[in-house]
């Protein structure tokens, strides 16, 4: 017999967190969209009034440690806040684009950084 176990992430660092209006935060990931070689309709992650999205570390000898020890490490986070909708239309050059936002309530992981994100404030 198998044994499953159940081991969640005890805790999330995250090392930049960057806050735009939400028409720059679309702009910015729809920019980040067209550098990359392949262009699909981008998606962020919306929970509870926050539209984000994550970059994780690198996956070093050290972060994969840290990981498998129940701390995940961000390189970044870029959040807006922003209703839900479906997707959000962007223009960036006299083009028309969209970003699609999927709701991530599901993770406990995100909606706990969600609720840090809420309370953000730079100091």
């Amino acid at each position: 017999m198998v044994k499953v176990s159940y081991t969640p992430n005890t805790d999330v660092a995250v090392h930049e967190v960057i806050e735009e209006d939400s028409s720059s935060f679309f702009e910015e990931i729809v920019r980040q969209m067209l550098a990359s070689p392949v262009h699909i309709q981008p998606t962020v992650n919306w929970i509870d009034g926050i539209a984000f999205v994550v970059s994780p570390m690198p996956a070093t000898e050290d972060v994969i440690r840290e990981n498998l020890a129940g701390r995940i490490h961000f390189a970044a986070v870029m959040f807006a806040r922003a209703p839900y909708q479906a997707q959000a239309n962007v223009k960036v050059n006299n083009q028309e684009f969209s970003v699609r936002l999927r709701k991530a309530e599901n993770n406990p992981t995100l909606v706990e950084l969600v609720r840090f994100l809420q309370a953000f404030k730079r100091s």
